[in-house]
């Protein structure tokens, strides 16, 4: 082969054997410690670079070895914040049905007449800020048209509007089309609440139809009135916001905001049975 040919091969191969050469004269001459302590110091740089990479190699090894502890540890973390964050949920579900079954009590205390059916709402259209919902309940649990709903702290939502087997729907009172007989608790002063357009994007409604010298100020609450049957008297509406008189029409008014967060409802309360309002 070419590589025997070479002359680098020739000259090594000569520089060797002149080597291993003297070597061994000098053996035989009994400077055999002096041969030992040179072929020492020329292997020495072999053996130290051998020894750094042997434990450079080690090193290497300890590191992926514990690289994949880390990963092998971070996995079991994170399977156990997810179990963790499981539970955590599910604990928030029982306890939001557990605050609403106590509210529901607490209104059924106060009103003996009431007869509830809780329904979810399992849909809702939402363009153009309308709040129309579906609910995931319907004939067969006693829901009829026109029957009021209400959030569990008793706060007015609406009414249902049509009712199928196992569904039904129902407007808000943010509605346009809604309209509720209401009075001021604190001044008895009595109007109707309306949906306005602009208001409802805002998440409010319109109490009209007051008197010029109605006594209705900021702060004062919104109750429904029981006229016309609908909805039973004495469910709170709002809250006053604010007071303002329309001169076209020569009436106050005022805006109130929903005790009911009609924006974010995932269930609701429909009033299947209440005794009916009548003036004395």
């Amino acid at each position: 082969m070419k590589f025997f040919k070479s002359k680098f091969f020739i000259v090594t191969a000569i520089a060797a054997t002149s080597v291993a050469a003297v070597f061994t004269a000098m053996s035989l001459l009994g400077y055999s410690s002096y041969v030992k302590s040179a072929v020492n110091f020329i292997a020495a740089p072999a053996q130290k670079f051998a020894d750094t990479v042997g434990r450079a190699v080690d090193g290497y090894t300890s590191y992926f070895s514990e690289v994949d502890r880390i990963k092998k540890e971070n996995e079991q973390l994170r399977e156990q914040i997810d179990s963790m964050l499981d539970e955590v949920q599910s604990a928030k579900a029982v306890k939001a049905e557990n605050d609403e079954l106590r509210r529901m009590l607490e209104v059924k205390a106060e009103h003996l007449d009431y007869k509830f059916e809780q329904a979810d709402v399992i849909g809702r259209e939402d363009g153009n800020y309308m709040t129309v919902f579906t609910l995931g309940k319907g004939k067969r649990s006693g829901i009829e048209r026109d029957m009021p709903i209400i959030a569990g702290n008793s706060g007015l939502i609406g009414r249902i509007t049509d009712a199928g087997e196992t569904w039904s729907k129902a407007d808000s009172i943010l509605e346009m089309n809604s309209s509720v007989g209401a009075y001021v608790e604190r001044s008895r002063a009595a109007g109707i609440v309306t949906g306005d357009y602009e208001l409802s994007r805002k998440g409010l409604c319109r109490l009209s139809y007051l008197r010029e010298d109605a006594d209705i100020e900021p702060g004062d609450r919104v109750l429904t009135s029981g006229v016309g049957s609908v909805y039973p008297r004495g469910l709170i509406i709002g809250t006053v916001t604010e007071v303002g008189f329309d001169e076209s029409l020569r009436e106050k008014y005022a805006i109130v905001k929903p005790y009911a967060q009609i924006y974010d409802l995932s269930s609701v309360t429909v009033v299947t049975s209440f005794e009916k309002y009548t003036e004395e």
